[in-house]
């Protein structure tokens, strides 16, 4: 990589396998609301306090009797237990290709970070001996999405010189702006709206899982960074 010098990966979707979606698809179920892609629009890469107000805003004056009254400390409490209920049926596992493709980019001369809205503790404990290979974990819940953040304040890079690896358009959009360079990993649902979205708003590059993203795509990434081109030619 010539022009590139930050790889910035999502943790939850790229790297692991993704709870937060089916657990959000599973809530709107029990509480009798659409899964929509609102839904997602308005709480994927938002804070709790933000996500949680607004999926109570769904429900309107009339929110299931479980969750009236409670309070935003409580309501993330159920969420986490909601959470450890689907993993016992549904464990966090490494996602398709993450393995050679976090071995591929340790062998690139570009710094790594993992960032994502839980703490370091999880990130560590599900990619296990991968973990070694980022530099740092940055927790994003109190400045999502964090893309300026990472650029400007933690990776202190320039934005043309910094790529994003995430699963949400929301976060796309915020590279755009920031002016830094983003692949799409959108989950392979036939009932989500990442992948429709990012295509809808022009991300050049998007992959169905990290392993499609080899060399030969860095290096495409990398001169169209060099080139100030990257967000101009729309979907690759």
């Amino acid at each position: 990589m010539k022009h590139i010098q930050l790889v910035a990966v999502d943790l939850d979707g790229p790297l692991l396998s993704d709870s937060f979606a089916p657990l959000l698809r599973q809530s709107c179920e029990f509480g009798g609301l659409t899964y929509s892609r609102d839904m997602e629009d308005n709480m994927f890469s938002r804070n709790r306090k933000d996500a949680t107000r607004y999926f109570m805003s769904c429900f309107g004056d009339n929110p299931p009797e479980s969750l009236r009254n409670k309070t935003h400390e409580e309501m993330i409490a159920s969420y986490f237990e909601f959470r450890a209920a689907f993993l016992q049926e549904n464990p966090i596992t490494l996602s398709e290709g993450a393995a050679d493709f976090i071995r591929m980019l340790s062998g690139l001369n570009v710094r790594m970070i993992c960032y994502g809205g839980l703490d370091e503790d999880y990130m560590r404990r599900e990619l296990g001996s991968h973990a070694d290979a980022f530099e740092a974990y940055i927790c994003t819940n109190e400045f999502r999405p964090g893309v300026r953040e990472i650029v400007h304040e933690i990776g202190k890079v320039a934005p043309d010189r910094a790529l994003f690896i995430d699963d949400v358009n929301f976060v796309a959009r915020h590279a755009r702006d920031v002016g830094a360079c983003f692949v799409g990993v959108p989950a392979r649902t036939d009932w989500g709206w990442q992948r429709i979205g990012m295509v809808e708003d022009g991300v050049p590059h998007i992959v169905d899982h990290v392993g499609q993203i080899d060399l030969a795509l860095l290096e495409r990434i990398d001169a169209q960074a060099s080139t100030g081109r990257f967000w101009a030619g729309g979907q690759a």
